[in-house]
């Protein structure tokens, strides 16, 4: 059974990679189960967010286990040792954004948005308010979305 597991997370990894890049996107770590890509804000449009979110949605429909995934706009520092080939994104925004994928786990929800993204995405994409929420570690209340 693990090795059937191991396959099909594999599998969705070869995928939303390719997703990813094919919107200008890097994968900057595999984390588990998890993957934690980034735009450089210059390759973020709304219009290539919104295209990766689609083409997401259809990878996600058809894979077994069900990913989930998050978007978040948030300016990060980039550090490590680029000779080691170790790249570490930094900053608040990226905890954040680990916060908002345990909240759509929480809420056995498979796509999210913070208010940041839907704002960004607004006309591009369409997204449905689930309501405020506090997120460990954030002073204030903020809204999540799904797509």
């Amino acid at each position: 059974m693990s090795e059937r597991l191991a396959a099909l997370v594999g599998g969705w990894f070869a995928t939303c990679k390719k997703i990813i890049e094919e919107h200008d996107g890097t994968v900057n770590k595999y984390l588990g189960d998890g993957i934690l890509a980034y735009w450089h804000e210059s390759d973020a449009t709304p219009e290539g967010i919104a295209a990766t979110i689609e083409a997401l949605k259809k990878a996600q429909a058809l894979a077994e286990p069900r990913f989930r995934f998050i978007v978040h706009f948030g300016l990060v520092a980039i550090g490590g040792v680029a000779s080691l080939g170790e790249e570490s994104l930094i900053g608040i925004e990226v905890n954040f954004a680990f916060r908002l994928e345990k909240l759509a786990a929480s809420l056995g929800e498979a796509r999210g948005l913070s208010d940041t993204a839907s704002s960004k995405l607004e006309g591009f994409i369409s997204s449905r308010r689930l309501g405020d929420f506090e997120l460990k570690g954030f002073v204030r209340k903020r809204a999540f979305f799904v797509v």
